[in-house]
């Protein structure tokens, strides 16, 4: 059951619009400690305590990725049918269709809301289909939309897969898209799809989605890709609604859950950093129709300065080194105007800051990070031929001068009883001329030592002839990690012409392990391992 691990953190806007009322989970799945199928029995009685646990009040709940059944607990996953409500299905031994599909089906139905959920989907196929594994059936990695009647009303199968060699892909990309009865239309993906044109990209400008819901198992990575920044990020870029449900396995680096208005920023949102054990956390918003609406009358989340969260096991952004960065100087003369013009191949960035010591008697190697602004343009690629350039300018936190140690939290002791001593900038901004192509994403980039991004209020952001960027502070900050402009360019019209030439760099992965960390991928293998022994 979910017992003491659930929780519920409710932002609604009490004033009658075109609102909806959204639900997100940061879950914290059991993924060891039992067989597969007594694992899949504990996540599901949570999910339906969660989903009883919002009363009645939502249109949508969403879980997050991989918090459900397993390799070892397969499900088939019917064609959507909005006239065919799953609570009604006869299910038992025989069936392919998992009989905890049902039980959400039903509890979609008692709730009166739509539930989208994750799944490890199971379909058969011949031998004689050219892309049939010997095995005698595919396996998907599968969102699922279920309506207020219980009927399946999409169905997802995961495109971008990484470092998921069990897994399968669809001949094809498919699109995750459904109309409610709220007026609203939805478009979905998994965790690692956010990074690429197809199909995340694609919702937004080919279908012109404005509310987009995705599920993810994410690994944080600092200083530029935590899950925070990213979905923030994302939703600003992209100026939509977006519903981000978050694994909370943060002793792996695994956290992060949100409701975003597009430009608007966070209605609400979580990140564990300061625990070594996920929650089971139910965020509720009230959502407009399209993040366009008037704004006046939503409650969104508060500026979180702080507290500061250290115990995130983090990513580091790869190959520091080949940025071309300069260390900021925190001297005598911080309280002036200081600048610098940084370059990188063909980006070039300008750094404007004004610093003011919270503690005058607090010397530059007495504060808990130094500071560097830098510029970095590259390839990270991923998985066979897939890859994105980016492009980006900020000014990030290290623990030294070292570049080796940006992109990490400091260390501090179990018994520290002592106040962070950091510099506050009052004015910083960072502008850059980013070359146009047709297919490319533009974010602010931000994050404070709360590990949550920057909200709205605290920042402005403009962008001038589609080249120009700038993203400025609007008020005095001092608990500042990460504060620049990330550009992902999903096709490089320059670099596809000079790809064995490019530096190659490993990115992400979400809901399995990261080729960034070999630990991780080892935990995953044993974790496999001994589920297989339960089972």
């Amino acid at each position: 059951m979910c017992g003491k691990w659930c929780t519920l953190l409710l932002h609604i806007c009490l004033v009658a619009g075109e609102y909806y009322t959204a639900g997100v989970v940061e879950f914290r799945p059991d993924i060891a400690g039992a067989t597969s199928a007594q694992l899949l029995e504990d996540n599901l009685s949570a999910y339906l305590e969660l989903i009883t646990l919002a009363n009645g009040t939502t249109d949508i709940i969403v879980f997050p990725e991989a918090t459900l059944n397993s390799l070892l607990q397969l499900t088939a996953v019917p064609q959507p049918n909005a006239t065919h409500s799953l609570c009604h299905q006869t299910t038992g031994a025989s069936s392919a269709t998992g009989e905890f599909m049902q039980q959400l089906a039903c509890a979609a139905v008692q709730a009166n809301t739509y539930l989208l959920f994750n799944v490890k989907e199971r379909e058969d196929c011949e031998h004689s289909d050219l892309d049939c594994p010997t095995r005698g059936y595919r396996v998907y990695n599968t969102n699922v939309a279920i309506d207020r009647s219980g009927a399946i009303v999409s169905r997802y199968r995961k495109w971008n897969l990484y470092l998921e060699p069990q897994l399968n892909r669809t001949a094809t990309p498919e699109f995750g898209i459904f109309e409610t009865d709220f007026n609203v239309t939805f478009g979905h993906f998994v965790c690692f799809d956010m990074l690429f044109y197809t199909p995340a990209q694609e919702l937004v400008e080919r279908f012109n989605i404005r509310n987009v819901i995705v599920t993810k198992m994410f690994n944080s990575e600092l200083p530029f890709l935590t899950a925070s920044q990213l979905q923030q990020g994302w939703a600003w870029a992209n100026n939509v609604n977006l519903l981000a449900a978050g694994a909370s396995l943060p002793h792996g680096g695994i956290s992060g859950s949100g409701i975003y208005a597009g430009r608007g920023g966070a209605l609400a949102r979580r990140m564990v950093g300061n625990a070594t054990e996920g929650v089971r956390q139910l965020l509720l918003a009230r959502v407009p129709h399209s993040p366009d609406d008037p704004l006046d009358d939503v409650t969104f989340d508060e500026e979180r300065t702080g507290p500061e969260q250290l115990q995130l096991l983090m990513l580091q952004q790869p190959q520091l080194e080949e940025f071309n960065s300069w260390q900021v100087q925190l001297g005598d003369e911080q309280q002036q105007q200081q600048q610098r013009r940084l370059c990188h191949t063909d980006l070039c960035c300008d750094f404007e800051w004004s610093l003011e010591s919270e503690a005058p008697q607090t010397k530059h190697f007495d504060y808990d990070y130094v500071y560097r602004v830098g510029v970095f343009v590259g390839r990270r690629r991923y998985e066979e031929a897939q890859y994105s350039v980016v492009r980006l300018c900020g000014l990030f936190a290290c623990r030294n001068a070292s570049v080796e140690s940006c992109g990490q939290l400091r260390e501090a002791t179990a018994a520290e009883n002592r106040e962070l001593q950091l510099p506050r900038f009052n004015t910083l901004r960072v502008s850059g001329e980013f070359v146009q192509r047709s297919r490319r994403q533009l974010m602010p980039s931000t994050l404070s030592v709360s590990l949550y991004a920057l909200q709205a209020t605290e920042l402005l952001w403009s962008v001038a002839d589609a080249t120009r960027v700038q993203l400025q502070l609007h008020k005095p900050h001092s608990h500042l990690l990460t504060f620049g402009i990330y550009g992902n360019y999903f096709e490089d019209e320059e670099d596809e012409e000079e790809e064995e030439e490019e530096k190659e760099v490993p990115s992400h992965n979400c809901g399995t392990a990261l080729a960034t960390s070999a630990t991780v991928v080892m935990a995953g293998l044993l974790l496999l391992s001994l589920l297989l022994q339960q089972q």
